[in-house]
């Protein structure tokens, strides 16, 4: 499957704070599903940028089933594939995570903010560098997914490209901000340096 540019803009999101395994409490919450079909949905209710692994997708219910959140369906006649349910402690689980905030109170260790401000801590001059590569960058991203911006009544799609291009926004007025302090540093003496 050939990238589009939603899935380059993805790469730069967090997606290590994607939770497959809320995400199967959650769709289970609609109703008993196997592990195949979890996959299916749960990549279409992300817009189609998440994959799962199907093996991942079985060991994450596996350890559900092992702490208590997820069980199998009785037998229902199809031998091939195993449904799985929510129990009432998965059902107390994803609505304790609903309820959970989600925003952090520091920013998570994301490469651009690192790359920036230790590239800051070389010099001035490195620092704008790095802003002008990491800006490029962000533009041509921006620009291409504007291009392919998917449309139809998909909500997951769209506000999964709305979300990537809003966090490519706010990026780029956080290089200007950078860039500005850089060049009051190349302007203004060091203290100890004169």
């Amino acid at each position: 499957m050939t990238p589009t540019p939603l899935d380059a803009g993805i790469r730069s999101m967090h997606t290590a704070y994607v939770s497959v395994r809320f995400g199967i409490l959650a769709l289970l919450e609609q109703g008993p599903s196997h592990g195949y079909q979890l996959k299916a949905d749960f990549e279409a209710r992300t817009g189609g940028v998440w994959t799962v692994n199907v093996g991942q997708m079985y060991s994450t219910l596996e350890r559900l089933h092992g702490e208590g959140l997820v069980a199998p369906v009785e037998d229902d006649g199809d031998g091939e594939r195993r449904p799985w349910r929510l129990t009432p402690q998965g059902k107390e689980a994803i609505d304790a995570w609903f309820d959970e905030v989600s925003v952090a109170a520091t920013p998570p260790r994301d490469e651009l903010l690192v790359k920036v401000l230790l590239a800051l801590s070389r010099s001035p001059g490195a620092a704008l560098a790095v802003i002008d590569v990491q800006r490029a960058a962000l533009y041509a991203l921006l620009r291409d997914q504007r291009r392919g911006l998917p449309g139809g009544d998909d909500p997951a799609v769209v506000l999964m490209a709305e979300a990537v291009a809003a966090r490519h926004e706010a990026d780029l007025r956080w290089l200007d901000r950078c860039e500005d302090m850089a060049r009051t540093l190349t302007t203004t003496p060091r203290e100890g340096t004169a």
